[in-house]
C-alpha cells in the first residue's frame, strides 16, 4: 500500500510523535499514546494504552489481548512516573524511544523509526485470564508489532475547550489509521499476527469525567474513525475522517451512532448503526454487532472515584452494500 501522504496535512509535525512539555498548574495533565488492532477474521486483536500524569507523578499502562477464545490483561496504574524514559536511546546512535519502561516483570516501549510513518511496539509481562477454561490465571505474554502509517496523523488542533487546554502549552491530539506486522506469545504459543487498526496520540489535562463513543473500521478498502464526547456543559462534539486507500483522507461533517447497550454483560455491551456524512457529500451507513469486548477500570481517574460503565468491543460492521468488516467501538457512560 502507498505511503505516499504528507504527514503535516492536520497540522501535526514530526517532533509531535514525542513527548511534550507539560504545565504544573494541570494535576490531571496526561500524555499518553493507544494501539489497537485486529485481524481479518476478528480472531486475533489487542488495545494497548501507555499514559502518564507528571504531575501525579505515575504511568497509567494496559495491554488487552484476544485471541479468539480468551481475553488476557495487564493493567497497570500506579507505576512510577520516574521510571519511565521519554526520548531515549538504547543504545548509542539507535533510534530514539517516544517512551519505555522496565520493572519487575513488565516492560514496554514504542520505538519510532521514521516518525509519523513506522514504529515498533513492544511489551512483555505477566497478564490475567479474564474469560474461558483458564480464568483468573496468570500468564506470561509478549508483543512485537512493526506498526506501518496507512494515513497522514489526522486532528482537529488543541481545541477550544478550556478544561483540555493551557496557557502557554502545546495541547491536541491525533489519530492515525495503521497496518502492523508481528507477533503475540501468550504462555509461550506464539500467534503471527497480519493486522489493522488504529493509533492515537494526546497530550494536555485531561479530565475523565465525559462520556464518549470512538468508532474505528479499517479494511484493504478504506479507515474511518467517528468520536462522539460529551463534556458537561458543552454541545456534545463530533469529529473524525473517512479515508478511502488511494484517495486524500477527508473530514467528517456529520456522525449519527445509534446504539443499544447492554449493561449487564461486557462481553456484548453494544449495538446498533451507524450513519456517517463525509464532506465529499459521500455517506458510510450500517450495522453493528459485538464480537466480543471487555470492561477497562477508570475508577481511579475521577476527582471523586467511582465506576463508569467503560467497554471496548470488538465489533463486526455490515455496510449498505452488503460488504462486512471488522472494527473497534469504546463507549464510556456514567452508571447513574
Amino acid at each position: 500500500m502507498s505511503t505516499e501522504f504528507d504527514v503535516t496535512a492536520f497540522g501535526i509535525q514530526l517532533d509531535d510523535e514525542f513527548h511534550h512539555p507539560f504545565s504544573d498548574d494541570h494535576p490531571d495533565w496526561n500524555e499518553s499514546y493507544f494501539f489497537d488492532w485486529y485481524d481479518a477474521s476478528g480472531s486475533n486483536a489487542g488495545h494497548c494504552r501507555v499514559g502518564w500524569h507528571p504531575v501525579q507523578q505515575r504511568i497509567l499502562f494496559w495491554l488487552y489481548l484476544y485471541n479468539g477464545s480468551e481475553w488476557l490483561v495487564i493493567e497497570e496504574y500506579r507505576l512510577p512516573f520516574s521510571a519511565l524514559r521519554l526520548g531515549c536511546e538504547d543504545s548509542p546512535g539507535a533510534a530514539k524511544n517516544a517512551f519505555s519502561y522496565e520493572g519487575w516483570g513488565l516492560a514496554f516501549k514504542y520505538q519510532p523509526q521514521q516518525p509519523l510513518r513506522t514504529g515498533q511496539l513492544s511489551v512483555s509481562g505477566f497478564a490475567r485470564v479474564l474469560c474461558g477454561q483458564r480464568q483468573g490465571m496468570i500468564k506470561p505474554v509478549e508483543l512485537e508489532l512493526t506498526i506501518s502509517a496507512i494515513g497522514p496523523p489526522y486532528s482537529r488542533g488543541g481545541g477550544a475547550v478550556e478544561s483540555h487546554s493551557a496557557d502557554n502549552f502545546s495541547t491536541d491530539r491525533y489519530e492515525q489509521p495503521t497496518q502492523s506486522q508481528g507477533w503475540m506469545a501468550i504462555d509461550g504459543e506464539r500467534t503471527e499476527l497480519t493486522v489493522r487498526g488504529e493509533r492515537d496520540h494526546s497530550w494536555g489535562p485531561r479530565p475523565w469525567d465525559m462520556g464518549w463513543q470512538f468508532f474505528v473500521v479499517n479494511n484493504e478498502r478504506f479507515s474511518l474513525l467517528a468520536t462522539q464526547v460529551q463534556i458537561p456543559e458543552w454541545p456534545l462534539i463530533t469529529m473524525g475522517y473517512y479515508h478511502g486507500h488511494g484517495e486524500a483522507m477527508e473530514q467528517l461533517a456529520e456522525t449519527e451512532l445509534v446504539l443499544d447497550f447492554d449493561s449487564t454483560n461486557p462481553t456484548q455491551a453494544v449495538s446498533g448503526t451507524f450513519s456517517l456524512l463525509c464532506e465529499s457529500g459521500r455517506k458510510v451507513l450500517g450495522s453493528i454487532e459485538t464480537i466480543s469486548g471487555t470492561e477497562i477500570d477508570i475508577t481511579h481517574t475521577f476527582s471523586t472515584p467511582h465506576r463508569s460503565e467503560y467497554r471496548r468491543s470488538l465489533i463486526r460492521c455490515t455496510f449498505d452494500d452488503g460488504t462486512q468488516s471488522i472494527g473497534w467501538l469504546e463507549c464510556n457512560r456514567e452508571t447513574n
